[in-house]
């Protein structure tokens, strides 16, 4: 027997609104309609739209107002943010986040001085990445009207132009000999403010060699500058940013007259009241600069070190300093590596030596060192040739390290964690040669590296520097081949570095992004095409986190990644 279907239940009667009106009628209800929009909770919305791509949340934000302002989430473009670049870029002014090991590496300009509490905005930095990634910017130049006279007079190629980011503020300045070396600050887009070098030493002509940017907190909004002479003279000179009119000289220093003059700085880093310089004869010179007061402190020469070179000076401590320097160096028969050297520098009150700390089973106290001066030195090599005899593995290692000495180096540069070696030029017996990355065929002698050979190949070395301890068993400084850089044509110019990110610029004007971490690199700008003889003209190259600044002779471009 068939089961009989049962009838539906009756809908229950709609609901009238009961009204007091004078005429008594009973009016029905009207429905009230609900979107998508209304009727969900904004803590929902943002959850759906979590799990949306950033090309379908920038979608979203055009609906409405209301999914713009959801869409515009700070916590949902820090989850994109992290997904796709990773937290290798999440550095400030102490290497990566949460670390606690105190290694350091040299900021961006636009993160040394950002306090810790500041809110980030993730939708910004996402899109500057991207940017930064795709190689997506805006061309810009600066100070049209000096350049174009530069170049009418015929001293464009021939000076070379060093500049300097803080902020929004750019500084730049002409290594062309002059009575009076000029210094412009500017805002883009116009020069705002000029600064003047007078040389006190008496010695006229002289020119700029290099310049140094305070790299501690400015007081009360005041930044701290730099400048050196050919003479060996430097001057500080005290910048408002918010008012560049304001901006003084605080203090000039002459050397003595003992000191040979014609060694200028070649580069200079700057931590107030720690002035560190590396003159052209490569003597490491260390200033104190309390109370606006200059006094030498220590002189160090090195003998097995050349130019170029790369300085990053950070405080692990508040009571020390520490110096990496990134230099070239020989190999037999006449080529060239890289090496680095960490030297650890007491603060102005003269900390305990960190090597010899004091015994617990005596009243020994720990010993004092004056202040402002070396506390201890370790180096290492990229070339490093075992001690007596050694088995097959060693003799691979140290074939592969033979093959990768070059014959010319145009620029080496290290931000405390990652070195850059650019060679120039190559001559056909300098090789790129590594196993680690790349698979040989069979048909080629490990001998032979012809067919990995790459004029503007950079390599890329890793530097390990193990904390200080008195152990025998303790680890010694490493700096480890990772992978060459392939990708750019031509020699390289000149590079920059800074919180794990490159910038190479080569002779013919061709310019590329690198992320160290990630071993990738972008095309910012091709070669030029000029036929003019591009290795005459002096190119340099700075960048903070949101626009890269070149300079070639007198010209100089900004490239905006912030649009």
């Amino acid at each position: 027997m068939s089961k009989r279907s049962l009838s539906p239940a009756p809908a229950p009667t709609a609901k009238r609104l009961h009204t007091s009106g004078a005429s008594g009628i009973h009016e029905t209800a009207r429905k009230t309609t609900l979107s998508f929009n209304d009727s969900l909770y904004d803590e929902l919305v943002v959850c759906i739209f979590s799990h949306l791509s950033w090309i379908d949340l920038c979608a979203a934000q055009a609906t409405s107002r209301n999914w713009y302002r959801l869409a515009a989430d700070n916590e949902l473009w820090r989850n994109l943010y992290l997904n796709a670049f990773g937290r290798s870029r999440l550095r400030g002014s102490r290497g990566h986040v949460t670390r606690s090991d105190g290694r350091e590496v040299r900021p961006l300009p636009g993160w040394a001085n950002t306090k810790k509490e500041a809110v980030k905005d993730w939708k910004w930095m996402f899109r500057i990445s991207s940017n930064w990634k795709k190689g997506r910017c805006a061309i810009e130049e600066l100070d049209e009207n000096s350049q174009s006279s530069s170049r009418e007079s015929g001293l464009g190629s021939s000076c070379e132009t060093l500049v300097l980011l803080a902020g929004s503020l750019t500084i730049t300045a002409s290594t062309q000999p002059s009575d009076l070396p000029t210094i412009k600050l500017s805002i883009f887009p116009t020069i705002n403010h000029s600064l003047t070098c007078e040389s006190r030493a008496g010695r006229t002509p002289c020119r700029l060699s290099t310049l140094a940017i305070d790299q501690s907190p400015p007081l009360l909004g005041q930044l701290r500058l730099a400048a050196f002479l050919s003479t060996g003279e430097f001057t500080v000179f005290s910048i408002n940013p918010a008012q560049l009119s304001t901006s003084f000289r605080k203090l000039t220093y002459v050397p003595r007259r003992g000191r040979p003059m014609d060694s200028s700085t070649l580069q200079a880093v700057y931590h107030h009241p720690l002035l560190i310089t590396l003159s052209q004869s490569f003597s490491l010179s260390i200033y104190d600069l309390s109370d606006d007061n200059v006094r030498h402190t220590q002189t160090l020469s090195s003998f097995t070190s050349f130019p170029p070179t790369s300085l990053v000076l950070s405080t692990p401590s508040p009571a020390t300093y520490k110096l990496v320097l990134a230099y070239t160096i020989p190999v037999y028969p006449a080529h060239w590596s890289v090496g680095a050297t960490e030297l650890i520098i007491s603060g102005p009150s003269g900390p305990p030596n960190p090597l010899v700390p004091p015994s617990s089973f005596s009243n020994s106290t720990p010993t004092i060192v004056e202040p402002m001066c070396v506390v201890s030195t370790r180096t290492t090599r990229a070339l490093d040739i075992p001690h007596g005899w050694i088995d097959e593995d060693k003799l691979r290692s140290m074939r592969e390290q033979w093959g990768r000495k070059v014959s010319r180096v145009t620029d080496t540069q290290t931000d405390g964690k990652w070195v850059v070696l650019a060679p120039a030029e190559a001559a056909p017996s300098s090789r790129i040669f590594s196993t680690s990355f790349i698979s040989i065929p069979d048909t080629i002698s490990t001998h032979d590296t012809s067919y990995l050979h790459s004029t503007a190949a950079l390599q890329l070395y890793r530097l390990y520097l193990p904390p200080l301890s008195n152990s025998v068993a303790a680890s010694p400084p490493k700096l480890v081949f990772v992978r060459s850089l392939h990708g750019q044509t031509g020699p390289i110019s000149s590079l920059a570095l800074a919180d794990g990110r490159c910038v190479s610029l080569g002779h013919n004007g061709s310019l590329w992004v690198w992320d160290l971490e990630a071993g990738t690199g972008a095309e910012i700008s091709g070669p030029s095409g000029s036929t003019e003889d591009t290795h005459s003209v002096k190119r340099a190259v700075a960048f903070d986190e949101r626009r890269i600044v070149t300079t070639e002779g007198s010209r100089v471009i900004m490239r905006r990644f912030d649009i």
